[in-house]
């Protein structure tokens, strides 16, 4: 069946990934972590700004070993129809401190004022996809910038932005595969066709197989 843009789902994975140089200044192995946002058209319908964001670490990591996920990899975005576009950045970030407080130093990261101040752009009507990426990209600079207080390192940094009227739409079928000397990273952008004879849907069968699904967060705008 041909992927319909208005209705189908899209899902943005990483495969895979390979440490190309450790990250311990000691040349050992390494503790990386990834941290993953992205804001699509479809959730700027509602009052505050749905913010798709997730963490996953990786302990032990070796120079030159590449890092292999099951299925379609691990879970960026969706599965579900952004609208006219989507937005993300990915972070891979190299640990210092108890990666399981990770999670809560996001958000109190995302309750701060300054990102309230960076999220309020998407207060106003209708922002356009340059506006949403900027606010992604201006959210990826501020977390990797507080992460770093917790004495943790960037490593590597990914974004994009996909179109929903592009041929094909959002780049459906695509693997952008990105690296510097740390890490060397593929992104792939899967369609998702929904089988209309199937109640359920291919979309609900393949949720099954994602495993961790993007958290969402609603970020309140600061008043002016």
């Amino acid at each position: 069946m041909p992927f319909n843009k208005h209705k189908d789902s899209i899902a943005i994975t990483i495969p895979h990934f390979e440490m190309k140089k450790s990250a311990d200044i000691f040349g050992g192995v390494s503790e990386p972590y990834i941290i993953s946002i992205a804001i699509d058209e479809a959730g700027l319908s509602v009052p505050a700004s749905n913010i798709h964001f997730n963490t996953f670490a990786f302990p032990n990591v070796k120079k030159l070993q590449q890092v292999k996920f099951g299925g379609v990899g691990r879970m960026i975005y969706g599965p579900q129809n952004p609208g006219k576009f989507v937005s993300y950045s990915i972070l891979f970030m190299e640990s210092d401190s108890d990666v399981r407080e990770t999670g809560k130093n996001l958000e109190e990261i995302f309750a701060s004022p300054a990102a309230k101040v960076v999220t309020n752009a998407l207060a106003v009507a209708n922002p356009t996809y340059a506006v949403v990426a900027n606010v992604v990209a201006q959210l990826g600079i501020l977390v990797g910038k507080m992460m770093k207080k917790n004495k943790d390192d960037e490593l590597f940094r990914i974004e994009g932005t996909l179109l929903r009227d592009t041929n094909p739409p959002y780049y459906i079928g695509d693997s952008f595969e990105s690296f510097n000397k740390f890490i060397a990273c593929p992104v792939n952008v899967i369609p998702l066709v929904e089988d209309e004879s199937n109640d359920r849907g291919i979309e609900n069968e393949r949720l099954l197989v994602y495993g961790n699904v993007p958290q969402t967060m609603m970020i309140e705008h600061v008043s002016s």
